[in-house]
């Protein structure tokens, strides 16, 4: 990992890149186009570097992101290149779909802890269908919830183990716990580490893991081994399947 890569860089440097793609144009066509050194543009796509205000809103006009809204959203993520923290609104937050999309296509493995609800990349009918691969740490709990002998607890516990035997995911079921807020620890292409935590409509990307890897660690020592999770998963969607068809 590049020591001054940051989570705003990449995510920038990814969207930006997207757009290369689609103007069908090389990344020295789009560098001579906007009248930027190469290899500042080569660190600015790597996420390692910021550009001028003035460069980086002639570049994103460069590969069709021609709105002023745009342009100005960019220019206030640059400025930030560096900050620890990142608040990112579904209802206020300009580009936040795309920059969502951006930094899971970068995310290569999770460490997942959701004590008391399923997590959303293990629920049925999730889109895209494919969970981000690692490990989720699910609370007894949120297995607790589900309602018992209808469709959905079927179609859930059937989703839940079908995960849980496959090579991509692992499952762990944890007892009560003192940290009883679900988090996320990703991991990006480049072994960049963030926590993403989910609070309402809003996500907060943090670059300080040091907290969430120490709960982590106690969470694992105190979860059901990845055997016997599995046995209680395979017999949850057992029994749902035998209350469905009765």
């Amino acid at each position: 990992m590049t020591p001054t890569q940051s989570l705003r860089g990449l995510a920038m440097g990814k969207l930006i890149q997207n757009h290369i793609i689609d103007t069908g144009r090389s990344q020295r066509e789009v560098s001579d186009a906007g009248g930027i050194d190469p290899a500042s543009l080569s660190r600015f796509l790597n996420g390692t570097r910021k550009l001028p205000d003035g460069d980086l809103s002639v570049l994103a006009w460069a590969v069709g992101l021609t709105s002023r809204e745009t342009r100005r959203a960019l220019v206030d993520i640059n400025h930030d290149h560096d900050e620890p923290e990142w608040w990112i609104s579904d209802t206020t937050t300009p580009l936040a779909d795309a920059i969502t999309t951006v930094i899971r296509s970068l995310t290569t493995t999770t460490t997942s802890f959701s004590p008391h609800t399923i997590p959303t990349d293990l629920t049925p009918h999730r889109r895209p269908a494919k969970p981000i691969a690692g490990q989720y740490l699910i609370g007894r709990a949120a297995l607790d919830r589900l309602r018992h002998g209808n469709q959905a607890a079927h179609d859930q516990a059937q989703c839940l183990y079908r995960h849980a035997a496959s090579d991509r995911i692992t499952i762990r079921l944890v007892d009560e716990h003192d940290h009883i807020h679900p988090f996320q620890l990703l991991v990006l292409n480049g072994g960049y580490k963030t926590v993403k935590v989910d609070i309402l409509d809003t996500t907060l990307y943090l670059d300080d893991i040091n907290r969430f890897q120490a709960v982590i660690e106690t969470l694992k020592q105190r979860a059901v081994n990845v055997t016997d999770s599995l046995a209680v998963l395979g017999n949850l969607a057992t029994y749902f399947a035998d209350k469905v068809s009765a």
